[in-house]
């Protein structure tokens, strides 16, 4: 009996530290990344300009949506390169997430607009609907069906790992 205990003191903290080490070196993993296949869910939310209602017939063809506010401290970070991806022609529909029209107005007009259209969603109900639970979470569109989600912010590695190769093997064309 004493070696069975001994044994097992031992044994399972190795195995917890075995699964942890595997589980979190295993680069293909990435905690953010969701793969779930759905439909946009139908909306019909004003534009953050208010000059037109935008609903699921706006929204045609291959691009990602972006959710952003003016208050989330990683969407300023995550910006930058959201320009760059949008300087290369990616095409990027920005969602407003709860967020004062004139506080993202200002935001958009101090750090640059990288988005082809912005929905202003002010409830955060598109955005509930999709499954978002705070900003940035950036989803990839193909024809109205969204084929991959991040939850937090994009950036080069990001892009290469889990966007790049849906993007590729499902033949998107987000230009």
């Amino acid at each position: 009996m004493n070696f069975i205990l001994r044994f097992l003191v031992l044994a399972v903290p190795i195995a917890f530290i075995s699964m942890f080490y595997v589980l979190l070196s295993t680069e293909d993993s990435y905690p953010g990344a969701d793969y779930k296949v759905f439909e946009i869910p139908q909306f019909s939310l004003p534009s953050l300009d208010d000059s037109s209602n935008i609903n699921n017939d706006s929204l045609k063809g291959d691009f990602i949506i972006n959710v952003w506010a003016s208050w989330c401290i990683t969407c300023r970070v995550e910006h930058p390169y959201l320009s760059k991806l949008s300087r290369e022609g990616i095409k990027i529909i920005g969602l407003n997430y709860k967020d004062e029209r004139e506080d993202a107005v200002d935001w958009i007009n101090k750090f640059g607009d990288p988005y082809d259209l912005i929905i202003h969603d002010i409830k955060g109900a598109l955005a509930l609907d999709m499954g978002v639970t705070g900003a940035p979470e950036t989803f990839l569109v193909q024809n109205g069906i969204v084929v991959a989600h991040y939850q937090g912010e994009v950036n080069q590695l990001i892009w290469n790992k889990v966007f790049e190769p849906i993007i590729d093997s499902k033949k998107i064309n987000l230009k």
